[in-house]
């Protein structure tokens, strides 16, 4: 075919900043590039002029989601589809002539700007592990419609088809997958020096649950309330981290002095959970909430444009589901390596609730609010290390999306030993848990090496630094609300006077015909 097109974005992968947002919108650009060229045939000696007539061209941005797990079955969602006409107006004429006998097509770019929405989910692969490429995908479709004015088929055999032939042609680019990563904005300030997080600490008040066990007799209750805990944990844990910083302070101040002879606080236990949650159905509330496409846009109404092969199993019912009652499926294993049992024991005897702390106790105290205070690194297994029907037991960050949500949970048990007057010792468990989140942050910027870098003058020039590098994002500089981010803790570098002599550069650009034109 004479006519081509292809989707040439910018980037490959769009990076959305901050937390999912339904009033943002990030931008996706790149060009449409048009190609005409003019077919040879074995019976002419010169190629004709190929003339064409673009009546529309348009670019869309769709997303999708496709959920496969044993028990629920397949349930596709149409996430968005966002269309732009990039021809306005009249049709454009578009010619190869005087460059007809060119090994080199006719090139014209069509530049186009999508606004992706904020709330949209990262590109992410979850379901059943042999369902392969099922989850959240992205992707550019472009169509185009032209009328052949004139082209180089002009021989006998076409001009005898051609009043049986169609005039208007409609041509598909290939399709073009478009990568959305998430990044945590990462705070200017420094967190606490006492944290190995990168983000500051968040303060949880904990209504610890007493949790008995079997073999034990239970604490009085009116002993138990009068423990207060107050835990500590960053507000996002990035996926590069192996280790969680874990603060939690004990106060005990309501209980009498003979309460605190025999209480003791002997050990805690700690457990990272990540729990997935897939489902086949959305509800009405959920729509509304992710502002998806309406029913009559969803499949089967309207068939996904780049469906998993599964579905047509489905559809023509080789395949059903399992349990057509169940809706949801979830999977919840702990982020620890199997040998880490999470336990950690309190040096001393155990009776932090006394005035004076044991000789030796390594933990530290504020002498002005009489809290116990617990320090410990959590560590979090690197790699995933055990598989089972959706793959990898691998940490992802945390999400929530139409068909497929992600949360992290710290669960955390503390062990009372409590001496009854008539000498029997029991023992329980105050438990409670504390809501995490996972981030991915953006790595940092790489600087050229020393020959890569041009100094002129004062002025310091990058060979080959790509744009998407050096230029931050809109949240980074701007408040919701259009107002500039303005840092105060970077004093301004001092005042220096211009040098007398000014300097001037000049750039001479060179110019090839590669025969591309503009419209």
């Amino acid at each position: 075919m004479p006519v081509s097109i292809d989707i040439i974005p910018f980037s490959g992968s769009l990076e959305l900043y901050g937390e999912p947002d339904f009033s943002s919108a990030f931008s996706l650009a790149g060009h449409v590039s048009i190609s005409l060229s003019s077919p040879s045939f074995m019976f002419q000696r010169r190629r004709s002029t190929t003339r064409a007539l673009m009546q529309s061209l348009t670019v869309t941005f769709e997303g999708q989601s496709e959920m496969i797990t044993p028990d629920i079955g397949y349930a596709p969602l149409r996430l968005c589809s966002i269309t732009r006409e990039l021809v306005n107006g009249e049709p454009v004429d578009l010619s190869n002539e005087g460059h007809e006998d060119s090994n080199k097509p006719c090139s014209w770019n069509v530049i186009f700007d999508i606004p992706v929405p904020g709330w949209l989910p990262t590109t992410s692969a979850y379901g059943d592990r042999n369902a392969v490429e099922a989850g959240t995908r992205y992707a550019l479709y472009a169509t185009a419609t032209f009328i052949y004015l004139e082209d180089g088929s002009s021989s006998i055999f076409s001009s005898f088809c051609s009043p049986f032939g169609c005039r208007t042609h409609t041509i598909h680019a290939p399709r073009c997958p478009v990568t959305l990563v998430r990044f945590a904005e990462v705070p200017s300030a420094p967190s606490s020096s006492s944290s190995t997080s990168v983000f500051p600490m968040a303060l949880f008040i904990v209504d610890a649950q007493l949790g008995k066990d079997d073999t034990e007799t239970a604490i009085p209750p009116e002993v138990l309330k009068k423990i207060q805990v107050v835990a500590s944990i960053p507000t996002a844990v990035t996926l590069d981290e192996t280790s969680v910083p874990l603060i939690l302070r004990l106060q005990g101040n309501e209980l009498d002095a003979s309460q605190r002879e025999r209480l003791r606080i002997t050990d805690f236990t700690v457990d990272v959970e990540q729990t997935e949650t897939y489902r086949s159905t959305t509800s009405l509330d959920r729509v509304a909430r992710f502002m998806v496409p309406p029913r009559t846009q969803q499949p089967p109404s309207l068939p996904l444009r780049n469906a998993h092969s599964v579905h047509t199993l489905y559809e023509i019912g080789l395949l059903m589901n399992p349990y057509p009652s169940k809706s949801t499926s979830t999977r919840s294993f702990s982020l620890f390596d199997p040998s880490n049992s999470g336990k950690y024991a309190i040096s001393g005897d155990g009776r932090i609730f006394m005035n004076d702390s044991p000789e030796g106790d390594a933990t530290t105290r504020s002498s002005s609010e009489n809290w116990y205070v617990l320090e410990a690194n959590i560590p979090v297994a690197p790699e995933p290390h055990q598989l089972d029907w959706a793959g990898l037991r691998g940490r992802r960050i945390s999400e929530n999306s139409p068909l497929f949500s992600v949360s992290h949970m710290m669960h955390i048990a503390l062990r009372c030993v409590y001496e009854q007057p008539d000498g029997e010792i029991v023992s329980e468990r105050l438990h409670f848990s504390l809501p995490m989140q996972h981030v991915q942050v953006a790595p940092p910027s790489i600087m050229p090496p020393a020959e890569d870098r041009t100094i002129v003058g004062e002025i310091e020039l990058h060979k080959s630094a790509p744009y998407s590098q050096s230029l931050p994002a809109y949240s980074q500089l701007f408040y919701s609300n259009g107002e500039r981010k303005i840092d105060y803790s970077t004093p301004l570098p001092l005042y220096e006077p211009p040098p007398s002599a000014s300097s001037s550069s000049s750039f001479t650009l060179d110019h090839s015909d590669d025969n591309r034109k503009s419209i």
